[in-house]
This record gives C-alpha cells, sequence and structure tokens, in this order.
C-alpha cells in the first residue's frame, strides 16, 4: 500500500475526496482550523491543511488511472512518468497530529527560554519564550537595539 498525491481543481478538495471514496479508493485529506477577521468580526472555519491536494493510498495492483477522471481532480502527481510516492512516515505523521475527523489540532508547546522567530508578513524577529498569558497570547522577549523587551 503506497501514498500518492492527486492534485485537486481550485477548491475541489472536498468534492474530490467524496467522488474518490465512493470508487473506493482511500483517501486521506487533512484540515485545519482557520480564523478569519472579517468586517471587525472573528470567524472560524475548517479549510484544507494543503490547498490543492488530497492523498490516496493505493492497494497493491490497484488500476490508478480512473483517479485522473474523477469530478473535482486536477491530474495525479507524477516524477517524469512514473507516479510519485510519498514516503509512508509523512503521512502517518500527520496523520499523528489529526483528530478523528482528519483535523490537525495546532497546539504548541513552548517552553521558557526556548528561542523562536516571530514571522509576520515580511518581517522575521528572533524572540526568546517566555511564558503563557491565556490559549492565544504569551510573553516573549525581544531583543531590540541591544536591550531584552518583554512583550505580549
Amino acid at each position: 500500500m503506497s501514498w500518492i498525491v492527486v492534485n485537486t481543481k481550485s477548491k475541489c478538495e472536498k468534492k474530490a475526496t467524496l467522488n474518490l471514496i465512493r470508487q473506493g479508493f482511500n483517501v486521506f485529506y487533512p484540515k485545519m482550523k482557520k480564523t478569519k477577521l472579517l468586517f471587525n468580526k472573528i470567524s472560524q472555519s475548517i479549510g484544507p491543511l494543503f490547498p490543492g491536494y488530497v492523498f490516496v493510498n493505493l492497494k497493491k495492483n490497484q488500476c490508478w488511472s480512473k483517479i485522473n477522471y474523477t469530478f473535482g481532480v486536477s491530474s495525479v502527481l507524477k516524477n517524469q512518468s512514473a507516479l510519485y510516492f510519498l514516503p509512508t512516515d509523512v503521512i502517518e505523521n500527520i496523520k499523528k497530529k489529526c483528530d478523528l475527523n482528519d483535523v490537525v489540532s495546532k497546539t504548541y508547546n513552548f517552553q521558557n527560554g526556548k528561542k523562536i522567530k516571530i514571522l509576520k508578513g515580511n518581517l522575521c524577529l528572533d524572540a526568546v519564550f517566555d511564558e503563557y498569558i491565556d490559549s492565544k497570547r504569551s510573553y516573549v522577549f525581544l531583543n531590540l537595539l541591544l536591550n531584552n523587551v518583554r512583550a505580549k
């Protein structure tokens, strides 16, 4: 049994997954919770972890050519003319971080004194983790102009 990568049409991951399952394929479609700010309102939604891609587990000697003709599928990822097979441990590591609905839980376990990077757009700051305030905020030490500044 080997995992292949299937490229879906734009925003058709769910449709492709349902149609592939109907055809008897074992499909893994990892998702993640996303927070959106729209007109000063925060909303939660669930979207694909890898937009435009799902993973199919092929059994030995299983015909894969009908995947290309499935509604919602654009193509199967290939290396020249041969199928590209993912290492099994890659999928297993992603599955370990998912719940029963294949939604990745985004939890970070930082320890005091651990060096981290804060990324926002093109800005990248080096910081040192200090402590958690709550589930969405924490204190870090930023090195600004040769001074350590504690920031939220």
